[in-house]
């Protein structure tokens, strides 16, 4: 009887944990463009491919990080068992 409540609470908390993640995600995302924005502005500057360069691996980073963290997260929330977190 307790795992019947205890299920639609562990999908708030987990679907919360995602959208959590997602904007963590989303910040460091904006971080990451905003560093490639100030490398295409000074191109007329040597080493302006340092921050474009830096920004674009940090971004590709920050995505397939969320990606494996929310795929995680989904599979959890397809078990029945409550202790499984």
């Amino acid at each position: 009887m307790i795992t019947q409540y205890s299920v639609p609470f562990k999908d708030i908390c987990l679907w919360s944990l995602i959208i959590a993640c997602g904007l963590l995600a989303a910040y460091l995302c904006f971080i990451s463009l905003v560093s490639i924005w100030i490398g295409i502005g000074h191109i007329h500057q040597s080493g302006f491919w340092v921050p474009v360069l830096a920004g674009t691996s940090f971004l590709i980073a920050v995505f397939l990080a969320f990606l494996r963290i929310a795929k995680r997260i989904l599979s959890h929330m397809k078990q029945k068992d409550a202790l499984s977190l």
